[in-house]
């Protein structure tokens, strides 16, 4: 049985982000299983300078709505689409595809997402949360009565990790989600990628990949470098990301190391060669829902060393897909973990080739849709179609 699925989302290429591999990740396979997609998806007013722009090839229909203005909430870049017309639009949209289930990211944005679950004419109208927020997060109480209205239109709610439901249980402790994770292209990030040439000159190469919101952690990370070279001259940090922050940040890399510290930009389809080309990936993030970026490297058989946050927790296993530091100011041990991975090659590849096989396991898009599917059978009252598609298609979960 083919699905007319409308995938509802403010963040899409030309932005970069967890999200935007998702909604591209799951019109992919749901493309490739047989289904028609449509990807709504704002025009951005701001296109990011990006190092090899060019986005991934879609097999599936991109409808632009809106315009889409780049703004900071919870600590973090976030997009905010607007517009006279695009509510119109929608409902012509919805009225003509006449979709079977509308899914919708991130559905407290404003006002794309909102738009599509009060718009929605599908039979099924879901939602995916992707965001951990702090504690007495005051926007989020100020908001809390119409989020709760907005919520109970759906038919059900998905949550990418148990932090998100933990952390959302503050204010919304009626929400029950379900707990599908991202999902990850293990074909595209995986470890036979060709090495960046400018990078295999000897170097020991660390990688951090992120924009530079302080709750990634860039400070953390650059302070941990400047650390470890107190003791060891062998090594180089590799920074993909770009954002605001950055002329502050180049002023924490002392004169001498400045040629060690390379900032290669914002980078799109060319991240498994930079994973190809390190030893390991570190992350000292203070606040994550999910964490694709280690999701990533781990995809493409590469150590992490990762703050020990409760999503980060839900991808890897200390000890065994990667080290974890217990907080992301405390760059001393940052440095010690990454040492302790760049003297024992033995353990760096046991850890990646764990994680290699985790996300094998758990997190590509063929276990991940199979869940996805689940889903939408079940609301559909299709438990029938689910299980007959699942023998044929070889797509067991």
């Amino acid at each position: 049985m083919t699905l007319r699925i409308a995938i509802v989302s403010d963040y899409y290429y030309p932005q970069l982000g967890g999200i935007t591999e998702h909604v591209h990740g799951q019109a992919s396979e749901f493309t490739r299983r047989g289904h028609e997609i449509t990807v709504v998806v704002p025009r951005p007013l701001v296109v990011p300078n990006v190092v090899d722009p060019a986005p991934p090839p879609a097999e599936f229909e991109i409808v632009r709505v809106g315009r889409a203005y780049p703004w900071y909430v919870n600590g973090s870049e976030s997009l905010q689409t607007v517009g006279l017309r695009f509510p119109v639009t929608m409902d012509r949209l919805f009225r003509k595809r006449r979709f079977d289930v509308v899914h919708v990211h991130n559905p407290f944005g404003v006002m794309l997402p909102m738009v599509g679950v009060t718009r929605s004419r599908a039979p099924v109208t879901v939602a995916t949360l992707h965001s951990v927020v702090p504690e007495n997060y005051r926007l989020l109480r100020t908001l809390r009565r119409p989020l709760t209205s907005l919520l109970g239109r759906l038919d059900a709610s998905i949550a990418v990790s148990r932090a998100v439901v933990d952390s959302l249980g503050e204010y919304f402790p009626q929400l029950e989600p379900v707990v599908i994770p991202n999902g990850v292209d293990t074909s595209f990030f995986a470890p036979d990628a060709e090495p960046m040439p400018h990078l295999m000159d000897g170097k020991r190469n660390i990688l951090f990949v992120g924009r530079f919101d302080p709750r990634n952690g860039l400070k953390h990370m650059l302070e941990a470098f400047v650390e470890l070279r107190k003791n060891r001259s062998d090594v180089r940090l590799v920074v993909v990301g770009d954002g605001p922050l950055r002329p502050l940040l180049t002023r924490l890399i002392p004169e001498e190391l400045e040629e060690d510290v390379l900032f290669e930009g914002r980078v799109n389809r060319l991240r498994p060669r930079y994973l190809a080309s390190a030893d390991l990936f570190c992350t000292p993030c203070g606040l994550a829902s999910f964490g694709m970026v280690l999701l990533e490297a781990m995809s493409c058989a590469v150590p992490v060393v990762a703050t020990r946050l409760p999503g980060f927790e839900e991808v890897m296993q200390d000890g065994v897909h990667g080290l974890m530091v217990d907080e992301p100011t405390d760059t001393t041990a940052f440095a010690e973990a990454i040492s302790q991975l760049l003297d024992q090659p033995g353990l760096a590849q046991r850890l990646g080739g764990a994680g290699r096989e985790r996300a094998m396991t758990t997190f590509s898009w063929t276990v991940v849709a199979d869940r996805l599917e689940e889903l939408y059978s079940e609301l559909l009252g299709e438990t029938a179609w689910a299980g007959e598609y699942a023998t044929v298609g070889g797509l067991t979960a």
